[in-house]
């Protein structure tokens, strides 16, 4: 809505494009993430097992991971044409960051994972080896 009201036109730049390839990273991870749980959840061998395959088996929340990337992206692109008090927006992304890493999404899963697997030892092995949400940093 901020960037609308704008009269202003630049050209595409690099910026732009970074933005709208993190953009696609971001919905392309989250949609493949679903697709895959989806496709596991609906498997009546799975029933009552934890899914640790696919994008899965880098990381622990890669939907969420795609999502935060998503909103960063979006940000990214159109903080080429902003000014001033309009880069006060960077809180939408920051926002999504923190909500999903530290209200809601991964540490309500991480606990309800540890209460239904925790005593799982392939359970307790998967979240030892694999990545919290960014494979290689956290």
């Amino acid at each position: 809505m901020i960037l609308n009201s704008e009269k202003r036109d630049k050209p595409l730049g690099l910026r732009d494009y970074a933005g709208w390839g993190l953009w696609t990273a971001g919905f392309l991870l989250e949609a493949v993430a679903d697709y895959q749980k989806t496709v596991f959840k609906a498997d009546p061998d799975n029933a009552g097992k934890f899914i640790s395959t696919g994008l899965w088996s880098i990381s622990r929340h890669p939907n969420y991971l795609g999502e935060i990337l998503l909103w960063a992206g979006l940000y990214l692109s159109s903080s080429s044409v902003m000014s001033g008090y309009q880069h006060l927006s960077v809180i939408s992304p920051i926002f999504v960051y923190l909500l999903l890493t530290r209200v809601s999404g991964v540490p309500i899963l991480e606990r309800q994972g540890m209460k239904r697997y925790g005593k799982d030892p392939a359970y307790l092995d998967y979240v030892k080896n694999t990545a919290l949400l960014l494979p290689g940093f956290w």
